[in-house]
C-alpha cells in the first residue's frame, strides 16, 4: 500500500514544504520566500504549490486503485498496531496532574514517553550557567533526531508563554523559531495531536462574553499576579503580536488536531479527571491515533469530557492557508543563511502592513542580533527606510506609552530604539521607572516568579548595575530562590549586597543554596573577606556549588590552574588555603 511520500523542490533558494496533501498520502514540501515582496520568487513558490498538488491527487488516485480489491477478498478489517512504541513528548513546567493522568492511561507497551526538559539537559549537560539551565533555549536542545513525536503534551501555566513551578519556562517566540528548523520537525510537525494544557492556549484576539477588565479581575482570580495577568490582557486582546492561537498554529504546522483552552482553562487537579474519563474511552488509544492520522473533524469524545470548559480545536497551518505566506516571512526572518539586507527588506514590507504590530516580536529578535551599529553600508539605507515608516513608528510608541510595567513593554521598547524611533537615554529611563515600580510592587507583596521573569527581561535588554543597590533590596529576597534570581539579574555594583548572599548558602533548600552561589559568581571581582568566607565551599556536598565555587576561586586567580603551585597565583596565602580545604576531600 502507498502510505506516505517525501517531495523537496528547490527552485533558487525556494524550498517548498506541504503536508497532508490527501489522505491517507501524507506529502512533506518546505519553502521559503526568500525576498520580501519578490514576485518572482512568489511566482516559483505558486508553481511549486500547484505541482505539488497535482502530484498529491495522482499518488492519492494510485492509493486508490491500488487498494480497490474485491470486498470478498479483503476479509474482515484487523485493527492498526504500531510496530512500535508511538512516543508521546511531554513538556511539564508545573504540577504533574495531567502528565500522570497521561501515564496511567496509555499503555505501556504502546506508548514511549519522551521528556523533552530532560532531552534537552542530556543533549548539552549545563556547564556554569544558572541552576537548571541549558542553554538560552533549551528547547533547542532537545532537537535531537530521535525526538520524533506522535503525540505531544503541554501542561504549564501560560502568559503567551509556558512556565510553571519548576523554574523552567519556554516563551512563544523561541517555540516559533524552533519549529523553523529542520532539525526541530519531529517535534513539531510530525505529531499527530498536540495537547496545550493551558489557559488562553488556543484564544483568539476576538471579544468575547468578557471585557478586557472582567478578564483581568478572572486571571488575577486564577492566581496571576497584576503584571502577568495585564500581558495576558493585552497580547490577547490587542494589536501586538498574532493571536496566541494563530501563533500555535505556525508552531504546530500541519499537525491535524491541536487541543487548548480558548479562555481561562481548570487547574491541573480538574482536569485531570476530565482526560481520565476521555482515556478511559478511547479503548485501543494507539490504534485510534494511527486510524485517525491526517484527521481533522472535531473530537467530539474529548469536548464532551471537557463539557462547561472553554476547550478548543484548530488544525496546524497547511500550505493550503492564508497564514503559510506569513510562517514563510517569519521563518525567512530567522534564517541566518539569508543575507541581512534581504531580511531587511523584508522587515520594511511587513512594518507597511496595517497588522505590522504583528510582526514586531519576531522582528525585535532579528534586530536584537543585527543591531544598527553592526549593518553593513549595504544594510543601513534599508534601516532608515524603516524608520520613515511613521504609521508604524505612531503604532509602536503609543502601545510603549499605553502598557503597564511588563515583559512586553520593554520588548516594544527595545525594538523602538533599535529601529531608531526612540534614543537609548529615553530607554534607559523607562527601564529604570520600569524597575522602580516593579520594586514597589515586591516591597508590598510578595514575591512571584512573574514579577521575577519581567526584572530578568528589564536588564537583559538595559543593564540597571548601577541603579539600584543593597537599599533597594528587601531581605525576605536573600532567602527565597527566586528573590535570589532576581539579584543574579539585576548584578548590582553596591559592595555591601556580596556579604549578603553568604548565609544563604548554608539554607536547607538546595535551590536557594545553589542560587545563592549563582548570584555570587555574578558579582565578581569579590573582595577577600567574601572569598574567605567560601573557601568552606570549595567542598560541598552538591556537586554544582562545589563547581560553582572553584570557578569562582579560578576566575579570579586564585585557584591554581593547570597544574600551577599555589605561589604562582594573584594571592598565594588564600590558594593555600583553598588548596589545604580541596585536599581534605581526599
Amino acid at each position: 500500500m502507498l502510505w506516505s511520500f517525501v517531495f523537496v523542490f528547490a527552485a533558487g533558494s525556494v524550498v517548498a514544504e506541504v503536508r497532508w496533501c490527501f489522505p491517507p498520502v501524507r506529502a512533506v514540501f518546505e519553502w521559503s520566500d526568500t525576498i520580501a515582496g519578490g514576485h518572482a520568487e512568489r511566482r516559483r513558490e505558486r508553481v511549486l504549490r500547484a505541482c505539488a498538488s497535482v502530484m498529491c491527487g495522482a499518488f492519492w488516485l494510485l492509493a486508490v486503485l491500488h487498494g480497490a480489491a474485491p470486498a470478498h477478498a479483503a476479509g474482515p478489517a484487523k485493527p492498526l498496531a504500531a510496530t512500535k512504541p508511538l512516543k508521546v513528548c511531554v513538556i511539564s513546567l508545573n504540577e504533574p496532574h495531567e502528565l500522570d493522568v497521561f501515564r496511567a492511561y496509555l499503555e505501556q507497551s504502546k506508548f514511549q514517553f519522551v521528556d523533552i526538559r530532560a532531552t534537552a539537559v542530556a543533549s548539552r549537560p549545563p556547564a556554569m550557567g544558572a541552576p537548571g539551565s541549558t542553554s538560552d533555549s533549551w528547547l533547542l536542545d532537545a532537537c535531537v533526531p530521535e525526538t520524533v513525536c506522535d503525540l505531544v503534551v503541554v501542561s504549564a501555566e501560560f502568559a503567551g508563554r509556558f512556565f510553571g513551578k519548576q523554574g523552567a519556562s519556554l516563551s512563544l517566540q523561541e517555540m516559533e523559531e524552533a519549529s523553523c528548523q529542520a532539525r526541530c520537525m519531529g517535534l513539531f510537525r510530525r505529531p499527530r495531536e498536540v495537547f496545550l494544557l493551558a489557559c488562553n492556549t488556543l484564544a483568539t484576539k476576538d471579544e468575547d462574553s468578557r471585557t478586557p477588565e472582567e478578564y483581568l479581575q478572572v486571571l488575577l482570580g486564577h492566581g496571576f499576579d497584576r503584571a502577568a495577568a495585564e500581558r495576558v490582557v493585552e497580547l490577547r486582546y490587542g494589536p501586538l503580536g498574532p493571536s496566541f492561537r494563530e501563533a500555535l498554529r505556525r508552531v504546530f504546522a500541519g499537525v491535524p488536531r491541536i487541543y487548548g483552552f480558548s479562555s481561562v482553562a481548570p487547574r491541573g487537579e480538574y482536569t485531570a479527571p476530565m482526560l481520565a474519563r476521555y482515556l478511559r474511552g478511547q479503548g485501543d488509544y494507539a490504534g485510534n491515533l494511527l486510524r485517525s492520522t491526517g484527521d481533522t473533524t472535531p473530537n467530539k469524545a474529548l469536548f464532551e469530557s471537557f463539557r462547561g470548559t472553554s476547550m478548543a480545536q484548530v488544525s496546524g497551518v497547511t500550505p493550503r492557508d492564508p497564514e503559510a505566506a506569513d510562517r514563510d516571512d517569519i521563518c525567512s526572518l530567522y534564517d541566518e543563511t539569508h543575507p541581512v539586507a534581504q531580511r531587511l527588506a523584508l522587515a520594511y514590507a511587513l512594518l507597511s502592513r496595517p497588522d505590522a504590530l504583528n510582526f514586531v516580536p519576531t522582528l525585535e529578535v532579528f534586530l536584537s542580533r543585527h543591531p544598527p551599529e553592526k549593518l553593513t553600508a549595504k544594510e543601513r539605507p534599508i534601516l532608515t527606510e524603516i524608520q520613515r515608516l511613521d504609521t508604524a513608528r505612531e503604532a509602536v510608541l503609543g502601545l510603549v506609552r499605553k502598557l503597564n510595567v511588563s515583559a512586553l513593554k520593554l520588548e516594544l521598547a527595545h525594538f523602538a530604539m533599535l529601529v531608531g524611533w526612540l534614543d537609548r537615554a529615553e530607554f534607559h529611563q523607562l527601564a529604570v521607572d520600569s524597575a522602580r515600580e516593579l520594586f514597589r510592587q515586591i516591597w508590598a507583596h510578595p514575591l512571584s516568579s512573574e514579577t521575577v521573569d519581567i526584572m530578568c527581561a528589564i536588564t537583559k535588554y538595559e543593564p540597571l548595575r548601577s541603579d539600584f543597590g543593597a537599599d533597594d533590596l528587601p531581605g525576605p529576597l536573600y532567602q527565597d530562590a527566586d528573590g535570589l534570581r532576581l539579584i543574579s539579574c539585576l548584578m548590582p555594583t553596591d559592595r555591601r549586597v556580596t556579604p549578603k548572599l553568604l548565609p544563604p548558602l548554608d539554607s536547607s533548600d538546595p535551590a536557594v543554596r545553589e542560587w545563592s552561589a549563582y548570584a555570587i559568581a555574578q558579582l565578581l571581582p569579590l573582595d577577600e573577606p567574601v572569598l574567605k568566607r567560601l573557601v568552606p565551599y570549595v567542598v560541598d556536598p552538591s556537586p554544582e556549588i562545589t563547581a560553582r565555587v572553584r570557578w569562582i576561586f579560578q576566575a579570579q586567580g586564585i585557584l591554581p590552574a593547570n597544574g600551577a603551585p599555589p605561589s604562582q597565583t594573584t594571592n598565594p596565602a588564600l590558594a593555600r588555603e583553598v588548596a589545604l580545604a580541596m585536599g581534605s576531600e581526599r
